[in-house]
């Protein structure tokens, strides 16, 4: 792409600037997943209502998320949309930290997640188009997101752990407010080129691109009976919190190892290999956890999130980015999202009522769904002599 007077920018500045927006963005998610099931807790909900809570911004997800990528895409400007949705996200996290009856926080994070989830994949959108004007590495500048994602989980753990879980909410809080700061110094885009394809026409056979972001789909919704009752889990058999930080930390590690490479490991598999590979990881990890491993092994199984959760997302925004022109990319990658929310929201539904049944033996479902999402991956890859998903291959960066 040739940029336009006043978007082409300085690469240097310019990853730098995409790599600090991930950063600061990852700073809430940090302390969102590994512990507002614990502030949760704290509240007296159940099991059945922290499914309903973790699932209710999926849902949400779902409505919001193709509909604002729609509308960037439509006004063109995405950096004033997502500096919008932070300051949105903003006023709907100070909302959550003064809520305390289970409806009340259902609703509250439910509207909250119409403007944070959306944000996801927009950033995504707005990282890969500077990836392909040459102004920055997508897979370097998203290391940055999981590099903050393990300084929040373990000041998080530390902090909770010295003072308690009334304060969670608040840390997501201050983790949004740095994003919304940062996200005003986003570098500019060049105006997206005149359409020359997109989703309904690609090059090839189309439903192996459907098939394809299914299979992403089940793989990423592995994780959701991890997302809903890990720490809970980890916290009742005697895990410390400072603990539990660490062991999400060790699997975002193994994630920045491989958004680092993303682009090597790109050229060398192609996406389609990178899921699959996600999915066969996932029947190892949480085959493994539904049978209470000692917490030594913990750790080396969490290593598998590095293929589990990163290969998988690198080859879901790969096949995106080969898929659909720069003036949808912030639709192709929302509704990519769309298709993981889908997936992810029945399966966190599904973890409450499965966990107060079975225990640790829900992550046979887990398991099951990495299983089928490699099956899937594998059938969807391209043979040699097709064109594939988006005609020439790329490298995601």
């Amino acid at each position: 792409m040739t940029a336009a007077p006043g978007g082409a920018g300085r690469p240097g500045r310019d990853a730098m600037a995409m790599g600090a927006a991930y950063a600061a963005f990852y700073l809430a998610i940090g302390i969102q997943l590994p512990f507002l099931p614990l502030w949760l807790t704290a509240r007296g909900l159940s099991p059945q209502e922290i499914g309903v809570v973790v699932a209710a911004p999926l849902v949400a997800r779902l409505f919001a998320t193709p509909l604002i990528g729609f509308l960037s895409d439509r006004l063109g400007r995405p950096k004033a949309v997502l500096v919008t949705l932070a300051l949105a996200t903003c006023t709907g996290m100070a909302l959550l930290a003064l809520s305390r009856d289970f409806l009340v926080i259902v609703l509250v994070l439910g509207a909250t997640a119409l403007f944070w989830n959306p944000s996801f994949a927009l950033l995504d959108s707005y990282a890969t188009r500077l990836a392909r004007a040459k102004r920055a590495d997508y897979g370097r500048a998203r290391q940055w997101g999981s590099a903050s994602f393990i300084v929040a989980n373990l000041a998080g753990g530390v902090i909770i752990g010295a003072t308690g879980q009334d304060g969670i909410v608040l840390m997501m809080l201050a983790g949004q407010l740095v994003y919304l700061a940062v996200s005003t110094r986003l570098p500019p885009l060049a105006p997206a080129p005149a359409p020359v394809t997109d989703l309904a026409g690609v090059a090839g056979v189309p439903w192996r691109l459907v098939a394809a972001i299914v299979a992403v789909a089940l793989v990423q919704a592995s994780h959701s009976v991890l997302y809903v009752f890990g720490s809970v889990h980890w916290g009742a058999i005697g895990i410390p919190t400072t603990t539990i930080g660490l062991l999400w930390s060790i699997g975002v590690i193994a994630e920045i190892f491989v958004f680092r490479f993303g682009t090597r490991l790109m050229n060398r598999f192609g996406p389609h290999l990178l899921i699959a590979a996600g999915g066969v990881a996932a029947v190892a990890r949480f085959g493994a956890l539904a049978f209470a491993p000692p917490e030594p092994a913990l750790f080396a199984l969490q290593l598998l999130h590095g293929l589990t959760f990163g290969a998988t997302y690198l080859g879901m925004v790969e096949l995106i980015a080969r898929s659909v022109g720069e003036h949808r990319s912030g639709s192709g990658q929302a509704l990519a999202s769309w298709a993981v929310s889908l997936a992810m929201s029945g399966a966190s539904l599904a973890a409450g009522p499965l966990w107060a049944a079975f225990g640790t033996q829900a992550f046979l479902m887990s398991a099951g769904l990495g299983l089928l999402g490699a099956l899937v991956a594998l059938a969807a890859r391209p043979q040699p002599h097709s064109s594939g998903a988006g005609g020439k291959a790329s490298a995601p960066s």
